[in-house]
């Protein structure tokens, strides 16, 4: 797939944030679904979430939701009015097709070739389709040399 320069925006986002091994990447996808029906909420969007390279276990979970809400004092989710990437460099990979860490790496070489400075954190925009899974992979460009 081409890696291309692309923005990223979503408006009301749940919020979950947890440390846990790179394995367990689906596990909280569950715990999200569950509390939008607990809670009457209506998802808006694909679920995604962030991984500092610097931080490995510990990820951010974001999910779209239909409108803005007040949530519960007891619950360990919180509400975000707007998430945005301005710029970033994307690449789309499907499961199966490539390993995440190769996706990752081809960012940083593509980064690298054309003097394109990215922040250390990578998000992950996860697509189901069919039993399986799409993953839109962004990183953010911190500066852009003159071959962007």
């Amino acid at each position: 797939m081409e890696i291309d320069i692309r923005s990223l925006q979503f408006d009301n986002c749940l919020r979950y944030e947890t440390r846990q091994k790179k394995e367990d990447w689906l596990i909280p996808f569950n715990k999200l679904e569950d509390f939008i029906v607990s809670q009457d909420i209506y998802k808006d969007g694909p679920i995604f979430f962030s991984v500092n390279s610097n931080q490995e276990d510990d990820y951010t979970y974001y999910l779209p939701i239909n409108a803005p809400v007040q949530l519960p004092e007891e619950t360990e989710f919180s509400f975000q009015d707007s998430f945005k990437l301005e710029k970033a460099l994307f690449l789309r990979q499907a499961v199966g097709v490539m390993d995440v860490n190769v996706a990752v790496q081809k960012l940083k070489d593509y980064a690298e070739f054309n003097e394109i400075e990215l922040e250390d954190t990578y998000f992950f925009v996860v697509h189901e389709l069919y039993n399986d899974y799409i993953i839109d992979l962004f990183c953010p460009i911190l500066e852009a040399g003159g071959k962007e």
